[in-house]
């Protein structure tokens, strides 16, 4: 899939939702998308997805235009979208069977995969329950399977741990996985939980007020964007703040919790000889001292400007 040149403006905008983006994603390739609300994402996804036309520049999926060529673009797309109806008082597999008929699939043909991709993700025992008996995180993973009758070319994922609790996530990120190396699904995922994107995503493609920021592997940005760390533990509480007010005098930022000091974009080799003296001569005891690198998190706050 590839973008080259694409800008979407609306009519009364100020400035365009998706301003001069270019990329391409590799076939098998999972690929964060990651911006702050407003960023231009879902018109990105939209664009992809033919469901609207870029103003100029053009998208290819499997060399194909989405909105000049939509059978042939649109055939080998899975998109699981924030929200979805369900008639709440079918079961879920008359859900699904619904779903087919609309796409113009034979349920029969697609019977088999959709129980596998149901089993896989915990709800071969809730097809048959009416959807408004079934819980938030399984509608969730409902959505999923109707996004999934066929298996697709390329998956769009839109949230797809919104309201799943820490083991539905998970069980949602093990399928994704499965997908990609069993069956080379391209998968573009966004999600306000960066956490499983980093775990994730080969890539991350990070936009902020339309435009492409970085695409570059998680590792990639962390290291060009993020900072270490220095994380100092000390036996009475009380000496966190003291300890945090000498990293400030000597120009670094620091922050005291209970009896852990954090000092911020700090090299151990250049504070630790001066913070050693400090704590001896003011009888602070050291029980620890680590090192943490920012997340992909904090990197992304920081170059979105977000930091706080």
């Amino acid at each position: 899939m590839t973008a080259v040149g694409v800008t979407k403006r609306y009519r009364g905008s100020e400035r365009p939702a998706v301003d001069d983006v270019s990329f391409e994603i590799a076939e098998g390739e999972t690929v964060g998308l990651l911006g702050p609300n407003g960023a231009g994402k879902t018109t990105l996804i939209k664009m992809i997805c033919g469901v609207t036309t870029p103003t100029s520049g053009e998208i290819r999926v499997f060399d194909a235009d989405p909105v000049r060529q939509p059978v042939l673009a649109k055939s080998g797309i899975g998109a699981m979208h924030q929200t979805g109806p369900f008639d709440m008082m079918l079961p879920a597999l008359d859900n699904l069977r619904i779903a087919a008929r609309f796409r113009g699939l034979r349920w029969r043909d697609v019977r088999p995969w959709a129980l596998e991709v149901s089993d896989f993700l915990g709800l071969a025992g809730s097809m048959q329950r009416l959807v408004f008996q079934m819980s938030g995180g399984q509608r969730q993973r409902l959505q999923l399977v109707r996004a999934l009758l066929t298996t697709p070319q390329l998956l769009i994922l839109d949230e797809p741990s919104a309201g799943l609790d820490v083991a539905g996530r998970r069980q949602v990120e093990r399928f994704v996985t499965w997908l990609r190396e069993e069956h080379g699904v391209t998968v573009l995922w966004t999600s306000h939980h960066i956490d499983e994107l980093e775990r994730n995503s080969q890539r991350v493609l990070v936009v902020d007020r339309g435009k492409v920021l970085r695409f570059a592997k998680p590792r990639e940005l962390v290291e060009e964007f993020g900072s270490t760390h220095l994380l100092v533990t000390v036996e009475d509480p009380a000496a966190g703040g003291l300890v945090a007010a000498w990293a400030e005098s000597a120009g670094l930022r620091a922050k005291a919790e209970d009896n852990e000091v954090r000092i911020d974009d700090a090299n151990a080799r250049d504070v630790l000889p001066e913070l050693s003296r400090y704590c001896q001569d003011h009888a602070i005891a050291i029980t620890g001292v680590s090192t943490a690198v920012d997340s992909l998190e904090e990197v992304f706050l920081r170059m979105t400007g977000n930091e706080g």
